[in-house]
């Protein structure tokens, strides 16, 4: 192509381009959300922080895993990498909620009972 020829986005194009400009600020928008709601729901600070920490290391994991395979970034990818984290959120509020309710019941540090096996929790049957 000559030196001369210019391009643009158009159409569809453009408003794609347009809504990935924001992106970044609308994840950071829902990471905040998600804070406030997990300290409202915990009554305290460090226990939304620990949730929230697992995040990254799943959406990290998923782009190693994707271009270790060799599959670019469609959207069914980035549908995939949202539903894991979704899912590793769902599994650090569970670990959580299981080491508090350890520590009020049976005054067990949350520590000790987060590394126990979910299924063993409430003993022999």
């Amino acid at each position: 192509m000559p030196a001369s020829v210019q391009t643009r986005f158009q159409g569809a194009a453009l408003a794609f381009q347009a809504s990935l400009d924001n992106t970044l600020l609308l994840i950071l928008a829902a990471i905040i959300t998600m804070y406030i709601v997990l300290g409202v729901l915990y009554e305290s600070y460090i226990h939304p922080v620990t949730i929230l920490s697992t995040l990254p290391s799943a959406g990290v994991g998923a782009l190693l895993a994707l271009m270790l395979s060799g599959n670019d970034i469609d959207i069914i990818a980035i549908i995939g990498i949202i539903l894991l984290i979704g899912i590793v959120k769902k599994n650090a509020i569970m670990i959580i909620d299981f080491a508090l309710d350890a520590e009020r019941k049976e005054g067990k540090s949350p520590r000790a009972q987060s590394a126990r096996p979910a299924c063993c929790a409430s003993g022999p049957s």
